[in-house]
């Protein structure tokens, strides 16, 4: 039986197991390859898009956020953190049907901080660029 999220699913991709009602509710996310080395993406569909017919930029900061934070859980042994910033440059629109693409890079890894960035793609070109910085819960 050929779920929604496989309906959308790009080739070599499999689905991520997002556990946040929110991000649950605006998914699927896909990903691809190893632990410290995954690209996720999503593909936009008609839930996603504002009223001019471009991705709305909270959908891109959601899957912004959903995307490194997964890369923060794998960069931290799965250790439980939050979201203490996100800066997001858009620079071209997101339409229907879309594979937007990510690879996290992580920067900087303290004690208690995980420093993230990434460039957004659809294609080769950026769409959006975000960094970010993740606290490690209990971690002072």
């Amino acid at each position: 039986m050929t779920t929604s999220a496989d309906a959308g699913m790009p080739e070599g991709y499999t689905e991520t197991r997002l556990v946040d009602p929110f991000e649950i509710y605006v998914g699927p996310v896909f990903e691809q390859g190893g632990v410290g080395a995954k690209r996720f993406a999503f593909r936009a569909d008609e839930r996603h898009l504002n009223r001019r017919g471009v991705v709305h930029g909270g959908m891109l900061m959601t899957f912004a956020d959903a995307a490194l934070g997964q890369a923060a859980w794998d960069a931290t042994d799965r250790a439980p953190s939050v979201t203490l910033n996100m800066q997001s440059h858009f620079l071209r629109g997101v339409v229907k049907d879309d594979l937007v693409e990510v690879v996290p890079i992580i920067t900087r890894k303290t004690r208690a901080l995980v420093f993230i960035r990434g460039d957004f793609k659809v294609k080769d070109e950026v769409v959006m660029t975000v960094s970010s910085v993740w606290k490690l819960l209990g971690q002072d």
